[in-house]
């Protein structure tokens, strides 16, 4: 098999610098996210997240895996500053939105994408964890976008609360509950676990 010779975007070494400085490790999960945040604000005309255009743009992530520390470290986008949301749907996908012109593409990079990753990477690698990782690495630093990614156009309808402030008090728990993340049963709010009645924790 003749592999294919790409060189690695300059602009992409730079962001993974800052990435694998914020997430401890360079791993396939890193590359991904970094490269998906870079076409994904290529795709949505956004070219100064962390200045001008820092307001413009919220991302929604569908994985709670290494490529989300990329995303928010290319676009600056943060889960505490509401531009960043959180899907628990365990897929290495994440949308795009221009908040100005409203829009937003849909990049998911499929798991058929390591079948592609002998095209671009010489047999020279180890067969263990670390040499799978690394030959992973190397290959997702210059695949095509078009290779590594499905794109997709897609639609957000984005609710006006999501940036109100205010807070309830849970009428079960007593506890206070921020941004419109309430839930009313009957005629009583309450905090979504106890409107719920599930938890993560129980007493002790």
């Amino acid at each position: 098999m003749q592999v294919q010779t790409r060189k690695t975007d300059a602009s992409l070494e730079f962001m993974l610098e800052k990435t694998v400085a914020f997430h401890g490790h360079l791993c396939p999960g890193t590359v991904i996210g970094t490269r998906m945040a870079l076409v994904g604000m290529r795709e949505i005309d956004i070219t100064d997240p962390k200045g001008s255009q820092k307001k413009d743009m919220l991302v929604y992530v569908e994985t709670d895996r290494c490529p989300v520390d990329a995303i928010s470290i290319v676009t600056g986008c943060r889960i505490s500053r509401k531009n960043l949301k959180f899907l628990d749907w365990g897929k290495v996908a994440a949308t795009f939105v221009n908040l100005k012109t409203g829009k937003a593409m849909r990049i998911i990079c499929p798991d058929s994408t390591r079948e592609l990753v002998d095209n671009y990477v010489n047999g020279e690698y180890s067969n263990d964890k670390d040499g799978r990782n690394a030959r992973e690495v190397a290959a997702y630093k210059v695949m095509p976008d078009k290779e590594l990614f499905v794109i997709h156009k897609v639609k957000v309808d984005i609710p006006k609360f999501d940036k109100e402030k205010y807070k309830v008090i849970c009428e079960k728990c007593g506890e206070t509950v921020n941004g419109n993340k309430e839930v009313v049963i009957g005629e009583k709010i309450m905090c979504k676990s106890c409107g719920e009645g599930k938890s993560y924790y129980h007493a002790g």
